[in-house]
């Protein structure tokens, strides 16, 4: 991440919204300066602590309605270790982890429990500063940011996860018919080609300049495609789209 760094300073930024961010890493990834810009652009409350076992958030910090718990990877063991204790950490608001290797990104979206535990983001932190708090922003309305090289990652291996640790015998592939979800077969075709893009992590803006198409019916074409489907972010849109329909995902035209 390009914002700049200072070293030896507080960790804790109050202000008066009802949002709070918790980063959770070391004060070089998270300095006073980092959590000042996000004070001054979103004003919410920032607070870091090197640890979840750390964290003595004060009662102004505790009282705080909603909640964005970012997680640094030098924690990644430990997240999917307790995965149960850092959701507990924010039962009003969202999950996410940040990342500077795509590696550390890609193990934990291969390994974390998302039936047990939910949807996490992904924050990365080695992109421009503008393009980091518009991603944070995103966080903030529990709009979870999937990056483009996971969804690249289940589109080669739409099952993998499912089957990691399991022999099985191998079976022929079912036609691509037989596998169609109901929910899926409801969308139109241009429902499709936003849902599709929205897989690839594409922003609403690219989307609508490659489907010709306003920034408003974008998001119309989300906010019709997430209540056929049955989620309520762009993230779990995603996962959908892969489970339903992999060998769409590189057939569907965007004319």
């Amino acid at each position: 991440m390009s914002i700049s760094m200072q070293n030896s300073i507080p960790c804790k930024i109050e202000s008066a919204d009802d949002l709070s961010i918790i980063f959770i890493g070391k004060e070089l990834f998270y300095s006073n300066q980092t959590l000042r810009s996000v004070q001054n652009e979103f004003g919410v409350v920032a607070y870091r602590s090197d640890s979840l076992d750390a964290v003595k958030a004060p009662a102004s910090f505790a009282s705080k309605s909603g909640k964005v718990l970012v997680v640094d990877q030098m924690n990644l063991e430990d997240l999917l270790n307790r995965p149960s204790e850092y959701k507990q950490a924010v039962p009003s608001g969202c999950l996410a982890f940040a990342y500077r290797k795509d590696d550390s990104a890609r193990f934990l979206f291969e390994h974390w429990d998302r039936g047990r535990y939910g949807d996490i983001g992904y924050l990365p932190m080695n992109v421009a500063p503008d393009v980091w708090r518009a991603i944070l922003r995103l966080l903030m309305h529990e709009e979870l940011y999937l990056p483009s090289f996971l969804a690249d990652c289940v589109l080669r291996s739409p099952s993998e996860s499912r089957n990691r640790g399991r022999a099985s015998p191998k079976q022929p592939d079912a036609p691509p018919s037989s596998r169609k979800n109901p929910l899926y077969s409801k969308l139109t075709r241009r429902e499709k080609q936003v849902l599709r893009l929205v897989s690839q992590g594409k922003s609403n803006k690219t989307i609508a300049a490659k489907l010709g198409i306003t920034e408003h019916t974008v998001k119309l074409h989300m906010h019709n495609v997430s209540g056929k489907i049955g989620v309520n972010n762009r993230t779990a849109a995603a996962h959908f789209y892969f489970e339903v329909a992999p060998e769409e995902a590189q057939q569907i035209s965007c004319d």
